[in-house]
């Protein structure tokens, strides 16, 4: 996928990703709300490492609806559980 394309994808032209960036880049936020917290990656700066694991179909089935239902993604959801767990278990 080239650079249009991936714009496009967004419903953005190149040139529209050009003022963006100068934007951000001016440190202009104007254009962002930040005024609500979305769920997504942890706000800590210690870095995320990607694992591999296999389970049962079954359960990212059930995975998938409960972190959708809850209004988060499926690794969000993944994140929270082994959390839960240490904590748990400490």
């Amino acid at each position: 996928m080239n650079d249009k394309q991936l714009a496009g994808e967004f419903g953005l032209s190149l040139d529209d990703v050009e003022r963006i960036v100068a934007k951000v880049e001016s440190g202009d936020l104007s254009d962002f709300d930040d005024s609500r917290i979305i769920e997504g990656r942890p706000l800590e700066p210690e870095p995320l490492v990607t694992i591999s694991l296999k389970i049962p179909r079954s359960r990212v089935t059930a995975v998938n609806r409960i972190a959708q239902e809850a209004g988060m993604s499926r690794s969000e959801f993944v994140r929270r559980a082994i959390e839960n767990e240490l904590i748990a278990l400490a």
